[in-house]
């Protein structure tokens, strides 16, 4: 085992402290700071990061790591009406919380240690290498603290200086989680509400006095034993405010004053993460407290599930990373016909191939972090501190909405890709093992157990493709001429184009629009066959005049995982040459991994679109007929 597993890892190394542009962030974070409590330089602030993440390092490598498989066989169990928590993980949770590690993006005015987001998801990317079930419950620690700070900022009650939050109506909870160790937990999921959350069935009552009152059960709630707990609920009227608009945020406590305000009637056993509690949590009458306006809950809840999404990347990291480096190890000694396995040309490429997509996972995760952050605090300032000149003002709004625009575009991509290589890098580890690695005795049984979750909780990733989907559609049939001088650039450059990174990068970009073009097609031709007659650049208007987007979309929802994974290379090898472009010289390697990882991706992307191309019509036509009304059913049969 390591010593560190922060300074084993030269690529993360790399990302800190040389490639994330610390001093935007820092400005940001820093904005409206005394001077006497801003770090001096950015240097001093950088240096500051490393030494947390080198102490972070050491602490999971000599207290983590060691303990992971006990804390997985130990697991938590109900006991009385409580939730009896790992006693291995409740030591490890102690040692985290004297660390002072999960204020680390709070503003230092709520007593956190004002750094940027950046380095708490590489923190999680550390416990995650070490034990997926100690970063999931690290992150209801931070990650309630950080979304009742995000909500604070739209609550009138807050007190805010220069634009700085210093006082919430929060501070008490807030306070308990970053000095007491207590957390909390998202409450959504319900039977037969869990992706479509529009179903939610719990209800809330004002009684007055700023007074809720909850009844319903909520499902699979990951550390669903926390003190505070942000809750979906229905308050609206069913026929005024339908589906998700009837939906309301509240902050519960599980406990008040001693009793039980929330009972916890179940913990669930699961195939993995066995560390991590995932609770039945029973409403009955249970007192909360609205959080924003009625009727926002949902708008309010996706500030909290992007930010978790994100975290999902940089935990399916670290899963990566540890299934890597057991392959590595293993490998470099098992001998088999003469060499150890590392030397078989099929177990080189697999090996190769792991750690290109692991680096490349990394690079997206960042990229994505860097641009969530700047969008979220530019925005802050925009609303609570703007520039008094006009036309800076002007500026900075068109700033925000390009970072929005590219944080919503990237932050699915990186819950999906993450989360599908988190589980087929486990899935390799064990079957480069072999027999072993079948074993309790070795690590990637329990890597695959923990891993087949992240595919489906913080939104499947068959939704966030859908997301994605929806997006990418909507983008072109909005603006179908940009859409079509963007292939037409892309096709140019993948011809003309003199640098060989971006001549390669040009290729991926050309079989992305070409999917997109396929799929956009098929969408015209379904829906108005007049609209299909039409040039490309008039559909606008003819496709948004009679749209029904269940029957409209149907070629685009059949192919949406694929065309999600071209969509995920594509960018993974963008960011990879953005970076390449900038620190090439001083690390050659940066080129080498953009040119393998290039290579790789369009032999994937081209075998993707050629089933976009020619895979479905049949499907589609069997499920149109399904939907069809009886009289044609019977007559097609």
């Amino acid at each position: 085992m390591s010593d560190n597993v922060y300074l084993d890892n030269d690529d993360l190394r790399f990302w800190i402290e040389h490639a994330i542009e610390w001093e935007p962030l820092i400005d940001l974070c820093e904005h409206g700071a005394k001077a006497e409590d801003r770090p001096a330089t950015v240097r001093d602030a950088r240096d500051t990061y490393e030494d947390i993440l080198k102490e972070l390092g050491k602490f999971v490598a000599k207290q983590v790591e060691p303990v992971a498989r006990r804390m997985d066989t130990e697991g938590t169990r109900m006991e009385n009406g409580e939730v009896i928590a790992s006693p291995t993980m409740d030591k490890v949770f102690k040692g985290l919380k004297k660390m002072e590690v999960f204020g680390l993006p709070m503003p230092r005015e709520l007593g956190g240690l004002n750094a940027p987001v950046a380095v708490y998801l590489a923190a999680a990317e550390l416990l995650a290498r070490a034990d997926v079930s100690c970063m999931t419950h690290f992150g209801f620690h931070t990650g309630i603290a950080v979304s009742l700070m995000m909500y604070a900022l739209r609550d009138p009650r807050s007190k805010l200086e220069g634009g700085r939050l210093v006082s919430t109506p929060y501070d008490d909870v807030i306070a308990d989680i970053l000095q007491n160790g207590a957390w909390g937990c998202m409450v959504l999921t319900e039977a037969g509400a869990g992706s479509d959350l529009a179903q939610i069935k719990t209800t809330a009552k004002d009684v007055g006095d700023g007074v809720w009152l909850l009844n319903g059960e909520k499902i699979f709630i990951t550390s669903g034993h926390g003190q505070y707990q942000l809750v979906l609920a229905r308050t609206e009227d069913t026929e005024k405010a339908p589906g998700l608009k009837g939906l309301s945020l509240f902050l519960c406590r599980q406990k008040i004053d001693g009793k039980v305000n929330v009972k916890i009637s179940k913990v669930e056993h699961k195939i993995g993460h066995h560390g991590s509690p995932t609770a039945v949590l029973v409403y009955e009458d249970s007192k909360g407290e609205l959080i924003g306006r009625r009727g926002e809950g949902f708008e309010l809840m996706l500030l909290l599930m992007n930010s978790a999404r994100l975290a999902v990347g940089f935990e399916s990291l670290g899963i990566c990373e540890a299934a890597m480096r057991s392959v590595k190890d293993y490998a470099a000694q098992r001998v088999t016909m003469g060499k150890t396995i590392d030397r078989h040309e099929m177990i080189a490429d697999y090996v190769e191939d792991m750690g290109l997509y692991a680096r490349g996972l990394r690079a997206l995760c960042f990229e994505a972090a860097q641009k969530v952050e700047k969008s979220v605090k530019l925005e802050q300032i925009l609303k609570h501190d703007p520039p008094k000149d006009e036309a800076e003002r002007a500026s900075l709004e068109r700033k925000v909405a390009r970072l929005k625009r590219q944080a919503r575009d990237m932050t699915p991509l990186v819950k999906y890709i993450g989360s599908e290589q988190a589980v087929y890098q486990a899935r390799m580890a064990m079957q480069i093992l072999g027999g072993v690695g079948y074993t309790t005795e070795f690590l990637p049984e329990k890597l695959l157990r923990d891993a087949l979750v992240l595919p489906i909780y913080e939104g499947t990733s068959q939704i966030q493709s859908l997301m994605i989907l929806k997006d990418q559609l909507m983008q072109g049939l909005r603006d179908p001429r940009r859409f079509l001088v963007k292939m037409a650039r892309a096709n140019w450059k993948r011809v003309a184009e003199n640098d060989p990174l971006e001549k390669q990068l040009a290729k991926l970009f050309a079989c992305k629009y070409k999917a997109l073009q396929t799929i956009l097609l098929r969408i015209a031709r379904n829906k108005l066959r007049s609209t299909y007659d039409l040039p490309i650049g008039d559909w606008t208007e003819a496709l948004f005049s009679q749209w029904d987007a269940k029957v409209d979309f149907a070629p685009g929802l059949l192919h949406a995982e694929r065309l999600t994974r071209i969509l995920a290379d594509v960018s993974i090898a963008r960011v990879m040459v953005k970076y390449a472009n900038r620190h090439g010289k001083k690390f050659p390697q940066r080129v080498t991994d953009a040119e393998r990882f290039m290579k790789r991706a369009e032999l994937r992307c081209r075998y993707w679109l050629s089933e976009i191309e020619e895979h479905g019509a049949e499907l589609l036509a069997d499920l149109a007929a399904l939907d069809a009304p009886p009289a044609v059913q019977s007559k097609a049969a």
